[in-house]
């Protein structure tokens, strides 16, 4: 595993996409400063020296269209081991990692094709160090940081190291072999949620997990599937 230190950068994941032809798989890069992030549905990515910004470059990986559901897995067992386990870390699906009731890590994997070769940037965003104050004037209130949330202190480096390769580990399994250990940390499961599509909301009851990731809801109408592409997911009087 190869990984690119930056001082500053638009994006890391526009820098993988811009270099991936001449990169390994499995390169990772991060960066101190992150200028035009970005996360799911063209949403901006707040940047911070509290935020720890990365992406692994994954090329031709098993199952590239539910690799997110995997990644996310791979944080939030980073970050419980990292806590020692003193703290449970959840998914609000499909992919916001979840400590304490606030985001703490968004995940925007994309996918770029050369020749035969699907290569998949997942791009990683983990709020470390920022102060709660800094997410009040941010205008982020269902956010927090590592600090922040639980008063422990962890190592930039080490975090960086330890998740990326977690994602590697990961990568290389079908989802399967990891479904129902990702199904056991989704938060929204078993409870009404709030179905955001551009500028339209439905509430139904999110059921289960289908085998390619999806989010199984029912209406009055019956069971339908959400794909993690086309919406948005929230609880029904908040965030979660």
């Amino acid at each position: 595993m190869k990984t690119i230190f930056l001082d500053e950068t638009d994006s890391t994941n526009n820098y993988l996409k811009s270099h991936c032809n001449e990169l390994c798989d499995q390169t990772t890069v991060t960066a101190q400063r992150q200028t035009a992030g970005k996360g799911r549905m063209g949403h901006s990515w707040a940047d911070s020296s509290g935020m720890l910004p990365f992406s692994v470059l994954l090329k031709d990986p098993v199952e590239p269209q539910n690799i997110s559901a995997r990644v996310g897995l791979a944080v939030c067992e980073t970050l419980e081991n990292a806590l020692l386990r003193k703290f449970s870390v959840k998914i609000k699906w499909p992919n916001d990692i979840i400590l304490e009731n606030h985001k703490v890590c968004g995940i925007l994997c994309e996918s770029v094709r050369f020749g035969e070769c699907l290569n998949v940037i997942c791009g990683i965003g983990v709020n470390i160090s920022q102060s709660e104050d800094y997410f009040i004037g941010a205008g982020l209130p269902n956010a927090g940081s590592v600090l922040s949330l639980t008063g422990e202190v962890l190592d930039r480096s080490t975090l960086l190291e330890e998740i990326s390769e977690r994602v590697i580990f990961r990568s290389k399994m079908p989802f399967k072999e990891c479904f129902e250990e990702y199904k056991s940390r989704v938060i929204n499961l078993g409870r009404e949620v709030k179905i955001i599509r551009k500028n339209t909301e439905k509430t139904a009851f999110a059921e289960d997990i289908s085998e390619n990731g999806c989010l199984i809801c029912r209406d009055e109408n019956g069971l339908f599937e959400v794909n993690s592409g086309e919406v948005s997911v929230r609880g029904k009087e908040g965030y979660i």
